[in-house]
């Protein structure tokens, strides 16, 4: 197949597609995954079954809790000896999710992060400088790889400050920036500040992922900086940083259905949602050696168009991110969850910990502070002894997270009034500042 034509296939080479890769991907996974197998078999489905990619209602869902609890060979699906990469990616539990590869994994992903890129016309004579928080390293990697296929030169992400990330854009005249939109507008206000002239800059394309692109902030890039925007979807777990992407239309990011499954499920019941309907997006891959995923959850609220794009292609595209079914935030392009947090205080602290988690917004970019409800279990009384406790938590949040969570004790009256009640919930307060 002519893979340059991939995303123009008509509605029944897709079905025959999806259908085929389907019924091979869940026969591997039945045979090869204990995990698969267990699954299917509680839910009493076999691989014969699947017959039609319609079938896959039948197959049981896959959530992040299983890619932990299975850590760390238990969801490989091939011999470690054809495995030539590994990624053990933040989970925030007790283990982290291993993530293998196979060469034939790596150049799928690859080619994928390239398609994306060179439809944005990114080519040899293009000089793309990414800019992504830790948390999104992996990420990085990815965009990194598949830019330099193409031949372009890349600066990879690099924890510098915005004044260096600016010097560099105007010294090497940068043409490509990856990024998410808060630290885009984030760099425009420090480019202002530093009056750093607009015509020193060599732009031409900003690309964005992480984070959702409003319209607004859409506007905002093109008036200021007049360069083109287009905006990315991606679960590493699944196909990498820009498994939906936006096309030159900018109306709805298209999936990648050579490599996906996707479903839009009701958050509660998990049954399939009419056509056109919200819902939560559900990812099958079809495409994966090493770790298929099932009905795999994301946890994001979207919606899926059917209908061929006004660019011609017709790979189904959903809507920007609209929310989660659950209390997850999403800061700075990590996923931020209240039991992430209650896990790792509960390792520090030994015990059940209250807390309230605040969101705060300084300069475009999210920042987070934790309020920790200090009591007899916490405190005995030696404030070197806790304040060596908070940079230690602080420190094992970095770790486990990829984020900088600033840790803050405070009297435990001082949060109950937002917190929903009891030791184990979570309250949100959201701080915007100038």
């Amino acid at each position: 197949m002519d893979t340059k034509r991939i995303e123009y296939l008509s509605p029944e080479a897709w079905t025959q597609w999806h259908t085929e890769l389907l019924q091979s991907t869940v026969n591997r996974a039945f045979n090869r995954v204990p995990f698969y197998r267990k699954q299917m078999e509680a839910a009493g489905v076999s691989p014969e079954e699947i017959g039609s990619v319609a079938d896959i209602v039948k197959l049981p869902f896959t959530t992040r809790d299983d890619l932990s609890s299975n850590y760390p060979y238990g969801l490989f699906s091939v011999p470690l000896r054809d495995i030539v990469r590994i990624h053990a990616l933040r989970s925030g539990q007790i283990n982290p999710i291993a993530l293998g590869h196979t060469r034939a994994d790596l150049k799928y992903r690859q080619d994928l992060t390239a398609r994306f890129l060179a439809s944005c016309s990114v080519d040899e004579d293009d000089i793309v400088q990414i800019c992504l928080d830790p948390g999104m390293a992996l990420h990085g990697q990815d965009i990194k790889e598949g830019a330099e296929s193409l031949g372009a030169l890349v600066i990879p992400p690099d924890p510098i400050s915005a004044r260096s990330q600016l010097r560099i854009m105007v010294d090497f005249k940068t043409t490509v920036l990856v990024t998410t939109p808060s630290y885009g507008l984030h760099l425009l206000d420090r480019l202002k500040e530093l009056d750093i002239p607009i015509a020193s800059l060599n732009l031409k394309a900003i690309l964005f992922l992480g984070e959702t692109l409003y319209s607004e902030d859409r506007m905002t890039f093109k008036e200021e900086l007049d360069v083109e925007t287009r905006a990315a979807y991606g679960i590493f777990e699944a196909a990498g940083p820009f498994m939906a992407c936006e096309c030159e239309c900018n109306c709805g990011l298209h999936l990648a259905l050579d490599h996906i499954i996707p479903e839009i499920v009701h958050p509660d019941t998990g049954q399939p949602m009419p056509d056109g309907e919200k819902g939560e997006l559900v990812i099958t891959t079809v495409r994966a050696r090493a770790n298929p995923l099932i009905r795999f959850r994301t946890g994001d609220i979207t919606r899926i168009e059917k209908a061929t794009c006004k660019c011609g292609r017709t790979t189904w595209r959903i809507d920007p991110i609209e929310g989660r079914v659950d209390d997850t935030v999403t800061v700075r392009g990590v996923k931020l969850s209240p039991s992430q947090i209650g896990n790792l205080l509960r390792r520090a602290a030994g015990t059940d910990v209250r807390f309230l988690i605040v969101l705060k917004r300084w300069k475009h970019l999210q920042q987070v502070e934790i309020m920790v409800a200090i009591d007899e279990a916490l405190f005995t009384g030696s404030l070197p002894e806790l304040h060596n406790w908070i940079r230690q938590v602080e420190e094992l949040f970095l770790e486990n997270l990829g984020i900088h969570c600033r840790i803050n004790p405070v009297q435990p009256s001082s949060i109950e009034p937002f917190l929903k009640g009891g030791r184990k919930t979570i309250g949100w307060q959201e701080w915007t500042g100038q």
